[in-house]
């Protein structure tokens, strides 16, 4: 590697989605020929204004442009946002290597068995001890504490310089077996890193956070207090916490049932791959709850976020096939609110106390969770450990990349080396030194409907809000060009606008008056008139009644036959 020649390009580092969000984290480090993808994540959807969209990815359109530079992808860890593009990266782009732990790898295996029309990829697992080195690229892991085992950061030396990629990550010096490797960060920290790429979630968020062994002990607490049925929600990615409470209810003579999909899903795996041991038989299917006393069973469920179609969220509506809720059961909601969801978890809460059973959730006097994000101080002694020269705050909202702007300066790192940048910038690296450039590419959003990419999301979108606000109307009609006039009167339905049959006079004339201006444009002389401008002249003289008459503007799609 002739480093007079090399340094003369740039090492490219920029987001396609992460930044001044939650969610759909998708960062890329390239050089010449050579690109590294790091995780590929998805954002839900707010489905009062993005109607029938099941969630949000990053555009792949400079990947597939640029799909020969592609060396792998890299996955942090396996939380949604960081691996739920997946699925749609793989029918868009062979990937010659996906690189993930080993828990990680079998989450991200099991989702895509549901996925049909994927390309060729393939899988290879790293741990603390992994090495990979490529043309330009040397690449090693560093294992963080999260709020999911087996969660990893990345270093990257390239031509021009050092860069760590924190992942998403906190201190906790409690937890047993999923410690963040201290001694391994000092060690990258004395390699004099250039770049660090740090995750800003918790960054306004002041001191250390709770301990997960305090939450831990809180629940022993509260499980072994309860009398009769437990439910307990969190995240279905919480596995540590879900391993700690699954043997806290087997000691206390509790049979485990499992509702909803990501928390079998997620425990099956973690079993499979041997993060969680623990015997089969302690666990019954929810249809067999009633066969056994109140107090010896503990149900696990989805659905702390107020997610509608999740297992909590039936059970709250009365819909969930086995489970009826009952004033004697115990909820506890071991995790807070996500931004976005506050309304819909209120809404679920206020559902379930009219059943009568008894709630808890997370207080300042009562912990029962804790983030898996850093917080003010924990970033910063990220910032020691690592001692980079610059910093890139990435994963949060503005607000936190500020803060965490702010906690890099109080840390000493100099005002001018703190970058915030936005989706889709790229920053140099050139000979140590990190600079924004004024080259963007596409990092827009791409709405995911059922399990397909769709390319017209605006279009969608802008049909369903008329649909669901104004409803549709249908024109038809039958036309005679040899004699230029329309057989009948045009048939028109209505759906969801207003009711037909109290507005009959609104709708004859309606009818009426597109017969007589298509007529009327049929018989002007030396126009040839096209289907196209048939249904404009019918879709505006329907627009132009119905907005006098009913101020409503619905979705009008006409059709046209000839005779």
């Amino acid at each position: 590697m002739e480093t007079n020649t090399i340094n003369k390009i740039p090492t490219y580092i920029y987001a396609l989605g992460g930044i001044e969000e939650i969610g759909k984290n998708m960062y890329v480090v390239e050089h010449d020929n050579e690109l590294f993808i790091i995780d590929c994540g998805i954002k839900f959807a707010d489905e009062s204004t993005l109607l029938g969209v099941n969630a949000i990815i990053c555009p792949f359109d400079y990947l597939v442009e640029n799909k020969d530079k592609v060396k792998a992808l890299i996955v942090t860890h396996a939380h949604e946002d960081h691996i739920g593009g997946i699925p749609y990266l793989l029918k868009t782009l062979s990937i010659p290597r996906i690189y993930a732990s080993k828990l990680t790898a079998g989450i991200i295996q099991k989702k895509l068995r549901e996925h049909k029309d994927l390309l060729q990829f393939h899988f290879e697992h790293y741990d603390d001890n992994t090495k990979i080195n490529t043309k330009y690229f040397k690449i090693e892991f560093f294992r963080v504490c999260h709020s999911i085992p087996d969660a990893f950061g990345i270093f990257l030396e390239t031509p021009n310089g050092k860069i760590v990629s924190t992942g998403d990550f906190r201190f906790d010096f409690c937890t047993q077996g999923d410690e963040s490797d201290i001694l391994k960060m000092a060690d990258f920290g004395r390699r004099e890193i250039d770049v660090l790429l740090c995750e800003s979630t918790n960054a306004d968020t002041p001191g250390f956070s709770m301990s997960e062994r305090v939450i831990t002990n809180e629940l022993r607490r509260l499980i072994l207090k309860a009398k009769g049925r437990i439910i307990i929600s969190t995240f279905a990615s919480n596995l540590g916490r879900i391993e700690e409470i699954i043997e806290i209810g087997i000691k206390a003579g509790r049979k485990i049932c499992l509702c909803g999909r990501s928390m079998e899903t997620n425990i099956e795996t973690s079993i499979t791959v041997g993060f969680l041991n623990v015997n089969k038989s302690c666990f019954i299917e929810s249809r067999d709850v009633n066969q056994y006393k109140d107090e010896e069973v503990l149900i696990l469920s989805t659905g702390s976020q107020g997610e509608e179609m999740a297992a909590l969220s039936q059970m709250a509506n009365g819909k969930h096939n086995w489970i009826t809720l009952k004033p004697t059961d115990t909820l506890i909601l071991s995790s807070n609110p996500i931004p976005g969801n506050y309304v819909a978890v209120e809404q679920l809460v206020n559902k379930m106390y009219k059943t009568g059973m008894t709630i808890i959730q997370n207080t300042p006097s009562r912990k029962i969770h804790a983030s898996g994000h850093a917080t003010q101080q924990e970033q910063q002694l990220m910032f020691k450990l690592i001692n980079p020269q610059y910093v890139i705050p990435i994963h949060g909202e503005y607000k936190m990349l500020k803060s965490l702007k702010n906690n890099a300066i109080e840390s000493g790192i100099n005002e001018n080396n703190v970058i915030q940048v936005v989706n889709g910038q790229k920053v140099q690296l050139l000979d140590h030194v990190v600079s924004p450039t004024e080259q963007f590419i596409d990092s827009g959003e791409v709405y995911v409907d059922g399990n397909k990419i769709n390319s017209d999301s605006t279009g969608v979108l802008k049909y369903r809000k008329i649909l669901s606000q104004d409803g549709v109307f249908n024109v038809t009609m039958l036309i005679d060009r040899a004699n230029k006039k329309i057989t009948e009167l045009p048939v028109i339905s209505t759906r969801g606008s207003f009711y037909a049959k109290t507005s009959a006079p609104l709708i004859t004339k309606i009818a009426y008056s597109i017969k007589d201006n298509v007529e009327a444009a049929m018989k002007r002389k030396d126009y040839n008139i096209n289907n196209n401008e048939i249904r404009r002249i019918a879709e505006n003289t329907t627009g132009f009644f119905i907005w006098k008459n009913k101020k409503k503007k619905p979705l009008v799609r006409t059709t046209v036959f000839d005779i």
